[in-house]
């Protein structure tokens, strides 16, 4: 199943699993859920970093059981060390929440996880984790997924979620649990917004689901609001692997997870910082190092300069945890906790001496009712520009039928009309047929950049 790796002596003799790479096949699927499987009864490590793993580990990584790449959003993915213990708390704190709030109260919170998400990263990875630890709590013979495993290698779309959903449905029924599974914001979208009966058919099915987890990236709002109409239970997640996955749902904290704001400006924004049983015990870099810079010992006081502002008066350290990360994402965290994510710190477009968030562009892209149905995406990002330091400049995706010809001036016109001043509305609007996306479903804006800037200097 899978090739063990010499392990040293601080890892507590237990045997590094790296399953075979993955192809999305039904037995590269069960060759990972065998692996996590290990990992979650306590009897071996899995090794899933952007590089080999080391003979040794370092100081302060004994408890690692799982280690996997970042998503790369930030630059050259890192690897990621978890122990068995913050997996763990992440399932637990889900269940927690899905036992109290009423979405599988007869099964303490756990469910039966159809995986669709690569295994490669967290969030696929804690699909497979969650099935097992449903098994384990309940006292069930093997872990809560489907049989046979989802073969995934053809194109995701409504009828392929058609099915693969309709068995598992059955399955959760016999086994008297609730339906789970996650995707990523274009899958949901795929199925939300289709016209065709296979998604009519889709959403059907997705809405008998207990619960949709939709992270990975931020959600439109107009999905969101059109899936809940369509009664489809999504829960928004946010999170990272290096808190074990998504730690604020519904823009709320799992239980045990305390969120505040470093050096908030007037608004109120400012760097995101997570303190959670949650969190990764750091970064392993290639050659048996570690980085464990945004990692740090929680402040006592959050009212010392250059600290925190916790959520809601809480206390930065009010769950007992004793590190904290602190995330490349600017944030506001509202009078009653609810976190909203403004965009990642070093997405700060500079122009002309004035900062632009591009993600206030693509809500009001997104928002605008003059571009609904004639753009389908967008990403915001800066280019290079001799005059101004960086220009604004967007990428599009379109709907069927609209004239690529007219994009830049629909886009445009369209945000001379909402509360974007003028130094914020894209230069030029560049038509791609899909957006660059990382592993996991991410926009990769590094990519998206370098195309934008080719596209200006081919005159596209």
């Amino acid at each position: 199943m899978a090739a063990p790796v010499p392990d040293g002596p601080t890892t507590a003799s237990l045997p590094w699993l790296v399953p075979p790479a993955y192809d999305a096949s039904a037995a590269s699927l069960a060759a990972h859920s065998e692996a996590i499987g290990e990992v979650m009864a306590g009897r071996a490590r899995l090794w899933l970093g952007p590089f080999p793993a080391p003979a040794t580990l370092p100081a302060g990584f004994g408890e690692a059981a799982l280690v996997v790449p970042t998503s790369g959003s930030t630059g050259t993915a890192k690897a990621v060390a978890l122990s068995l213990a913050a997996l763990r708390a992440s399932q637990d704190a889900t269940a927690q929440l899905f036992a109290a709030d009423g979405t599988a109260p007869d099964s303490h919170g756990h469910g039966f996880w159809l995986p669709l998400l690569p295994p490669t990263h967290i969030a696929g990875v804690q699909v497979l984790a969650r099935a097992h630890r449903t098994g384990q709590v309940l006292g069930l013979p093997g872990p809560a997924l489907p049989d046979p495993l989802p073969d995934l290698r053809g194109h995701f779309d409504a009828a392929a979620f058609v099915e693969l959903a309709g068995p598992v449905l059955e399955q959760a029924e016999r086994a008297g649990l609730p339906a789970m599974t996650s995707l990523v914001p274009t899958q949901l979208t795929r199925i939300v917004t289709g016209a065709t009966g296979d998604d009519a058919r889709a959403r059907g099915l997705l809405k008998r689901f207990a619960a949709v987890l939709v992270g990975g990236a931020a959600t439109s709002t107009d999905v969101l609001a059109r899936a809940r109409g369509q009664r489809i239970p999504v829960r928004t997640t946010y999170g990272s692997s290096e808190t074990a996955g998504g730690c604020v749902y519904d823009r709320r904290p799992l239980p045990g997870v305390s969120l505040s704001v470093r050096d908030p400006d007037e608004a109120g924004a400012g760097r995101l910082r997570i303190s959670s049983p949650t969190l990764a015990l750091g970064y392993l870099t290639e050659g048996g190092g570690t980085d464990g810079g945004v990692f740090a010992a929680v402040s006592p006081s959050a009212a010392e300069p250059g600290t925190d502002v916790p959520a809601a008066g809480a206390s930065v350290a009010d769950d007992g945890a004793d590190r904290a990360f602190l995330t490349s994402d600017l944030a506001e965290i509202g009078d009653d906790g609810a976190l909203t994510v403004l965009g990642r710190a070093d997405d700060v477009i500079n122009t002309g001496g004035r900062k632009v968030l591009p993600q206030d562009v693509e809500r009001a892209i997104d928002r605008s009712l003059m571009l609904r149905g004639l753009v389908r995406t967008s990403v915001v990002v800066g280019v290079p520009d001799p005059e101004w330091g960086q220009r604004v400049e967007a990428l599009v995706t379109l709907e069927e039928g609209t004239d690529p010809a007219e994009a830049s001036a629909l886009v445009r016109s369209a945000l001379r009309t909402t509360e974007v001043p003028a130094h914020m509305i894209p230069k030029r609007v560049h038509v791609v047929e899909e957006l660059p996306l990382l592993g996991i479903g991410k926009v990769d804006r590094a990519a998206a950049r370098r195309l934008a800037g080719a596209r200006r200097l081919a005159g596209g």
